[in-house]
């Protein structure tokens, strides 16, 4: 019960704080001009103009908040 209460606060995190998440963007959360998302599992990706997930490096999103 533990570990599922503390996946559940880790994934909740994450999406709060995804990239895309607040209404104030930095320019550490583009990429080639798209917004950056922290995914679940903690990749980092921006939609490509057809509606896909394009992965880049993590470190891409570690300034993202």
């Amino acid at each position: 019960m533990k570990k599922l209460i503390a996946l559940l606060i880790l994934i909740s995190t994450s999406v709060i704080y995804s990239c895309g998440g607040s209404g104030s963007e930095s320019e550490y959360c583009k990429y080639n001009g798209h917004t950056l998302y922290t995914g679940e599992k903690g990749g980092c990706y921006y939609l490509s103009s057809g509606g896909n997930k394009e992965y880049v490096d993590k470190s891409y999103c570690r300034g993202c908040n």
